[in-house]
């Protein structure tokens, strides 16, 4: 898989997330909720820091 594959590869990844949040913030509210939420959160932010790092490499690649 290429690196230009990738970037929509991971933005699918992240709008996963959004829907999976969206779910568990319905179906589980209080404390064990909220830490769901954490969690899918915490997953949101590294993907974002993948994708990222792919745009950047990308960039990088075609300055070179």
């Amino acid at each position: 898989m290429s690196l230009q594959e990738l970037v929509p590869y991971y933005n699918g990844a992240y709008f996963a997330m959004v829907a999976l949040k969206g779910r568990l913030g319905k179906l589980y509210q209080g404390p064990d909720g909220r830490a769901a939420l954490h969690e899918v959160s915490s997953y949101q932010q590294m993907i974002v820091g993948f994708r990222e790092a792919i745009q950047k490499t990308i960039e990088l690649k075609r300055q070179s």
